[in-house]
């Protein structure tokens, strides 16, 4: 929706981002992409007055391929869409979670408070954190189906619940998993899938695992948790014992 007057100004030049000129340089291109998404659709006639009339509305989306395009600045290959409304003209925009914060567009939290730019900030990223976990689970949860197709004895139900349930696999469950998988020939990422490595029952089965199953589960652990196992690796060099026979 377009307002008599409104037209395509230039950019606000007020609006400042980055430092030194190839960073102001990059922001003016942002800035010029965003007005001419923005301005048509706002009452404003400046970008840095029709920002302030935009709220994100906390609705947001997983596109489930990186196909999309920022609305407002024409960044592409986005997997995940955030939807922000003018609040006098109802038109809407589906835009990164990168858009939000670099121009400060306000938000409204679960109930109802109208955030400022640092508050917006930390809601987008943990909705856009949501979204990433969620997509990380439906990639478990689809490799555990395509096996237990292809592999009619593997219990893909029980497994499937206890992602939901408990999260995080033990090592030998995931040991297993993966064996059944390339066997299988399905596909799937080591990262997606979480190991837990709370109870020293979890470490010794680490421990004992045959070097094949254990190549396996390490490639699925965090970067923390192979820290962790570094530091208990070094603690027992230290009285003379093996971290793995």
């Amino acid at each position: 929706m377009a307002f008599p007057g409104a037209g395509r100004p230039a950019p606000d030049k007020r609006i400042r981002f980055g430092r030194g000129l190839r960073g102001e340089a990059r922001m003016s291109n942002w800035a010029e992409r965003a007005s001419a998404s923005l301005l048509p659709l706002s009452r404003a006639s400046t970008l840095g007055a029709a920002l302030k009339e935009w709220t994100y509305t906390g609705r947001f989306f997983d596109l489930e391929a990186a196909d999309g395009t920022c609305e407002l600045c024409g960044q592409q290959e986005l997997r995940y869409h955030f939807e922000i409304q003018n609040d006098g003209t109802s038109a809407s925009l589906l835009v990164g979670s990168e858009c939000i914060k670099r121009f400060e567009i306000a938000g409204i939290d679960e109930q109802g408070r109208r955030l400022d730019a640092r508050d917006t900030g930390k809601l987008v990223d943990r909705h856009r954190r949501g979204l990433v976990e969620d997509a990380r689970k439906q990639r478990v949860m689809t490799a555990l189906l395509k096996l237990g197709r292809k592999a009619p004895d593997f219990d893909a139900q029980n497994f499937i619940a206890f992602v939901d349930d408990k999260g995080a696999f033990t090592p030998n469950q995931v040991a297993m998993i993966f064996w059944r998988l390339g066997s299988a020939g399905v596909e799937y990422r080591p990262a997606d899938w979480k190991v837990r490595l709370r109870r020293d029952s979890d470490i010794g089965q680490l421990r004992t695992m045959k070097p094949a199953a254990f190549k396996r589960v390490m490639a699925a652990l965090t970067a923390a948790q192979r820290r962790r196992i570094d530091e208990i690796e070094a603690r027992l060099a230290q009285y003379g014992q093996r971290w793995r026979e």
